[in-house]
C-alpha cells in the first residue's frame, strides 16, 4: 500500500475551497466577512462635496408604516434630514451594514432634526421587526406597498441608502454596503441637521 503524505499546502487549499463554498451558500458567513472588512476600513460611504450650482433631485412621494400603524409621509418631513435605508433579512450585504446603521442611529437619535427610515423591501414587518429585535438593534423599521415606496429609490438593488436634506432634496445616494458608523458620515448628517 502506497500512502502519500498530506502537505500543508494541500490542507490549506482544501480549507480555502471549503471556505469559498461556505461563502456561496451561507448568507450569515458572507455578511460576517463583509462586516469584518467594514471594521478594518473598507466600504466607507463617499460623502458628496456639493459645488455651487449643483442641481439636486427632489425626493418623490413615499409613504411607509410600521407594525404599530405609525405612518411616515416623506413629503411631510421637510425641515428634517431623512436617512433612508432599503434592506431585507435575506440580503448578506444588508445584514453586514445593519450594525453600522444602528450605531449611526444611536449617535443621532436624539436630534429632532434627523429622521430614520429603514424600509424592509419585502414588506414583511413582523419578520423584519422580530429580526431587528433579536439582533438588539433599535432603529425603526418600516414597510409599505410597492405603490407607496417608489422602486426608483432602490432600483439598482439593495442595500440602498439615501439622505434627504431639509429642503427635501436627495443629497446622498449609495447602492451596496457601507459603514455608516464612519466619523465623517456622522459629521455629514450632523452638519445637514444644523443647516
Amino acid at each position: 500500500m502506497n500512502l502519500r503524505k498530506i502537505t500543508w499546502s494541500q490542507i490549506s487549499t482544501a480549507l480555502l475551497f471549503l471556505f469559498v463554498v461556505a461563502l456561496l451558500y451561507s448568507p450569515r458567513l458572507k455578511s460576517w466577512v463583509i462586516m469584518g472588512l467594514m471594521t478594518i476600513g473598507f466600504f466607507k460611504p463617499d460623502i458628496p462635496q456639493p459645488k455651487p450650482g449643483d442641481k439636486r433631485e427632489p425626493v418623490p412621494a413615499m409613504l411607509v408604516h410600521n407594525t404599530d400603524g405609525k405612518r411616515v409621509d416623506l413629503q411631510q418631513q421637510k425641515g428634517k434630514v431623512v436617512f433612508i435605508n432599503f434592506w431585507a433579512t435575506w440580503c448578506p450585504p444588508c445584514l453586514a451594514e445593519l450594525p453600522s446603521v444602528n450605531a449611526l442611529y444611536q449617535k443621532v437619535k436624539t436630534d429632532t432634526n434627523v429622521v430614520f427610515i429603514t424600509v424592509d423591501v419585502d414588506n414583511d414587518l413582523i419578520k423584519s421587526t422580530q429580526f431587528i429585535h433579536n439582533k438588539g438593534y433599535t432603529f425603526p423599521v418600516y414597510g409599505g406597498s410597492p405603490a407607496d415606496v417608489p422602486d426608483k429609490f432602490y432600483s439598482n438593488g439593495i442595500p440602498t441608502t439615501l439622505v434627504v436634506d431639509k429642503k427635501g432634496n436627495i443629497v446622498f445616494s449609495h447602492f451596496n454596503r457601507a459603514n455608516y458608523d464612519d466619523q465623517a458620515f456622522t459629521e455629514f448628517i450632523s452638519e445637514l441637521a444644523k443647516q
